[in-house]
């Protein structure tokens, strides 16, 4: 199971309450001298390529922060609330679900917001002030929402060869079965084109007809694509969930479409994989498949002809 989104109720913690003290001198006059109250903890969601998925919230929906410490006797103030960092993954972003307000996008590792302010502590009465209580901490309900920050991502049937890809692109290795979906969530890898020049891609799982019925994976995953840069259909000419390579390209399309039609936008090129197999050369060249968008024929297992998709790549991704 993959989450694209979560829905979580914070609480900064309330401040603490300030002091109502008096000090005795020696000529018997009372002197007030009670601290003030520490603030409440707030609530900070920060970035983390080592944070877990969202899926680790799935039991933990209310989460706290500390309460400040109340101010003492002879000025002291109390401690303030510690602050509750949650990490999320990178490419999470954090909104105000009440306002349906993007409060900030934590793109990059590191990357943090304030999302509960913690409460104010209360005023001692040191000085002659009036000693007050503390503030209490603010709710929030949030919605956390996750897209992979990848520049291209991998769709296909069942059994495309999406991983053998990845694996020779990447230097990844990821489960490559010849079995229908291996790949069970979203997987990411990084084509280095250079020392200073990467392109990140991602392998979503695999649908096919019934993915829509929720069979297989489902289709939830393809919310990724919101973030997409640039898709590539992989297919397989012997696919037993397509009669052909027309077939299938039309499927996948057909199903991107039908769970988010501007998906359909998203530049995109097409991978005809299994080339190194006689059957499948003679079954692309009598259908003579001929889309409007650019088409490479290769063989992910066995790495051949993978020069001319690594070099366009480089030049779309990685070209000033």
């Amino acid at each position: 199971m993959f989450l694209n989104n979560v829905h979580l109720t914070v609480q900064s913690g309330g401040g603490g309450h300030g002091c109502e003290s008096y000090m005795g001198r020696t000529d018997r006059k009372r002197v007030p001298d009670g601290g003030d109250g520490g603030r409440g903890g707030r609530i900070i969601f920060r970035a983390d390529n080592n944070a877990p998925s969202l899926m680790n919230f799935r039991f933990r929906q209310h989460i706290l922060a500390e309460t400040g410490g109340h101010g003492g006797a002879s000025k002291k103030s109390g401690a303030n609330g510690k602050d509750t960092r949650i990490l999320v993954p990178v490419g999470t972003s954090v909104y105000d679900r009440s306002r349906s307000f993007l409060i900030r996008e934590l793109k990059n590792n590191g990357d943090e917001v304030i999302a509960v302010e913690g409460g104010k502590g209360g005023s001692g009465n040191f000085g002659g002030k009036e000693a007050t209580s503390g503030e209490p901490g603010g709710i929030l309900e949030v919605e956390l929402t996750f897209r992979i920050p990848a520049d291209v991502f991998l769709v296909g049937l069942p059994n495309s060869g999406k991983s053998a890809l990845m694996n020779r692109l990447t230097n990844t290795h990821l489960k490559s079965e010849p079995y229908p979906f291996c790949t069970q969530s979203p997987e990411i890898g990084v084509y280095e084109v250079s020392d200073y020049e990467k392109v990140t891609l991602c392998e979503l799982p695999s649908i096919y007809r019934g993915s829509q019925e929720g069979r297989g994976c489902g289709t939830d995953f393809l919310a990724q694509l919101e973030a997409a840069k640039f898709i590539l259909y992989v297919l397989d000419p012997l696919s037993e969930f397509a009669s052909s390579v027309k077939e299938g390209y039309e499927l996948l399309r057909e199903i991107v479409g039908a769970f988010n039609e501007k998906l359909l936008d998203i530049p995109h090129a097409i991978v005809i994989n299994k080339m190194d197999l006689k059957e499948a050369q003679a079954k692309v060249k009598g259908e003579r498949f001929k889309p409007r968008v650019q088409v490479f024929q290769i063989s992910a297992a066995e790495g051949k002809n993978l020069g001319p998709l690594s070099e366009f790549l480089k030049e779309t991704f990685c070209s000033a």
